[in-house]
Parts: structure tokens; C-alpha cells; sequence
């Protein structure tokens, strides 16, 4: 008797839970392999690093997502689906967010329990943007050498070393040498408040840092934007990569700032190594 009492309890108790916690509709899938990026003229370079997509479902939040993707969608019928680049906010694994200057991939399916549908999304900046790039090839950055630099800038125009187009700059520091360091000498006018990044291409030996002059009055203060690894060793061929650095924190912190400007430094990992530094496309932007 003891255990019919035990085996209906148990049978009134799973069905209740089923009751309470009917099973859960099948979901549909989107499967993203791949994305395209493209630039309108006067926009700059279309070299991107987008390593996410986020991804909406009439505007709630399904996930974020590495490619290739299988995006479960826990909806039926006409569905508004939306899609956004993620990028990695000072090149950080915990600072992934949705890249503030490209427009999002949005369309309406009709969507369908257990049916898979391929969806490459295409992105592209907004428009009316404030974008200056600086490339070596057409507006060439106005180097200069800081007071502690120990190196020289050359113009690579080696095909098998530029990342893109014909030139690119090469930053270089002998061995034995202490400092790398140079600014851009161009007055940067950023107002606090507004989204600004800078977006840069890059491959170097050694670890190298970016930053932002402030000029206050008569006076320069430096501030430390990212120190970034290198991406090749000893002195190998050039192995590119991309970086997105968000500037507002800096400019907010230095409200009485006439104007800024970006500078480069890089001392030796291990004593008495030399420094190979190319950078490229480096892309200021704002709405």
C-alpha cells in the first residue's frame, strides 16, 4: 500500500509540474556564417574586426553570438529580427559591446518551428559621420618625435609589408635604445560627451602603448589609452591587426583641455631588443 501511495504521489506531482510549466514551443534557427562591411566614399578604410554579432528578435535580446552562428528563436510567424557588430572595446574579451557607428542589419521573416534559415547580414556606417583617416597614402600623419625618442619613422612602401594600398608608416628603434615615442602633431578638438573612437591598424614586435595629450594652458598631460600586445616577434614579417579605442573617458576627464593629440610609445619588452612598429589607417570617428 505504502508504495501505490508513493507512486500516485509521485505521478500527481509530475503532472502538476507539467501543468504549471507547459513544455516550451520548438524554436526556429538563423544560421549567420558569414557578414559584409562597406564604406562610402570619404569614410575610409573597410578593414573591420567585428567579432560578435548581437542579435534581437523584435527588439528583445537573443544573444551574442561568434561565427559561425546557430540562433535558436523562440518565435513564430512574422518575427522583425535585428543583427549588430560586436567588437572588443580596447581590444578586451570583457568589454564586448555593439559597435556605436554601424548601422544594424534588420529584416522580417516569417519564422517557423525547427526550419533553418542562412541570413548573411551586410553593415555599414551611419551616415553623416565625422570620420578623418590618416594612411600614408593620401593624408599622411604629421609625425613628431617626442623629447624622449630614440627611434626614427620611415614610410614602407614594400608591398609584401603594407597592410593596404601602397604605404604604410614603420616605426623603428634600434637594439640598445630605451624609447620609442612620437605624437601626431594634428590639434584634435574633442568634445566630452561625444562618442569618439579611434580605430587603428597595426603590427609590431613589442608591446606598444596609445594615448591622448591633453594641453592644458602651457602645459601637456599625458594620458594612457591601451597597452597593446604584440602581434609578431624578433623580426619576422609584418602580421597585422586592428583595434578599436574609445576615447570619451579621457576627454572627460580632462574638461579644461584646449585640444589633444594622439601619441605612440614603446620601450623594450626584454633589454636590448630592437622595435618594429607599422601602423596604419588610423581613423578618427564621431557623430
Amino acid at each position: 500500500m505504502k508504495f501505490k501511495i508513493v507512486y500516485l504521489s509521485l505521478a500527481l506531482f509530475i503532472a502538476s509540474c507539467n501543468f504549471i510549466n507547459p513544455d516550451e514551443k520548438e524554436p526556429a534557427f538563423i544560421y549567420i556564417d558569414q557578414f559584409s562591411f562597406s564604406t562610402e566614399p570619404g569614410q575610409g578604410t573597410e578593414s573591420q574586426k567585428f567579432t560578435e554579432i548581437w542579435a534581437y528578435a523584435n527588439d528583445q535580446v537573443v544573444g551574442v553570438y561568434d561565427l559561425p552562428a546557430t540562433i535558436p528563436i523562440l518565435h513564430e510567424g512574422n518575427t522583425n529580427l535585428s543583427f549588430f557588430a560586436g567588437i572588443k572595446n580596447f581590444g578586451l574579451s570583457d568589454s564586448r559591446i555593439i559597435y556605436p557607428f554601424v548601422q544594424g542589419y534588420r529584416l522580417n521573416k516569417n519564422l517557423k518551428p525547427l526550419a533553418f534559415d542562412t541570413i548573411r547580414p551586410t553593415f555599414s556606417y551611419f551616415d553623416e559621420l565625422n570620420i578623418t583617416q590618416k594612411d600614408w597614402d593620401i593624408n599622411t600623419p604629421s609625425m613628431l618625435a617626442l623629447s624622449s625618442n630614440q627611434g626614427e619613422l620611415l614610410i614602407e612602401d614594400d608591398e609584401t609589408k603594407v597592410f593596404e594600398g601602397n604605404r604604410c608608416g614603420y616605426f623603428r628603434m634600434p637594439s640598445g635604445s630605451t624609447n620609442l615615442s612620437f605624437k601626431d602633431d594634428d590639434n584634435l578638438d574633442l568634445e566630452s560627451g561625444v562618442i569618439t573612437f579611434l580605430e587603428l591598424n597595426y603590427s609590431c614586435n613589442n608591446k606598444f602603448s596609445v594615448g591622448l595629450i591633453a594641453r592644458e594652458g602651457t602645459s601637456d598631460r599625458r594620458n594612457l589609452i591601451a597597452i597593446i600586445n604584440p602581434t609578431t616577434s624578433g623580426s619576422s614579417a609584418p602580421v597585422w591587426n586592428k583595434i578599436y579605442l574609445d576615447l570619451g573617458l579621457i576627454v572627460r576627464d580632462n574638461p579644461n583641455a584646449s585640444h589633444f593629440e594622439v601619441y605612440f610609445e614603446s620601450v623594450p619588452d626584454s633589454p636590448g631588443n630592437a622595435i618594429d612598429l607599422y601602423l596604419d589607417n588610423l581613423k578618427l570617428i564621431s557623430f
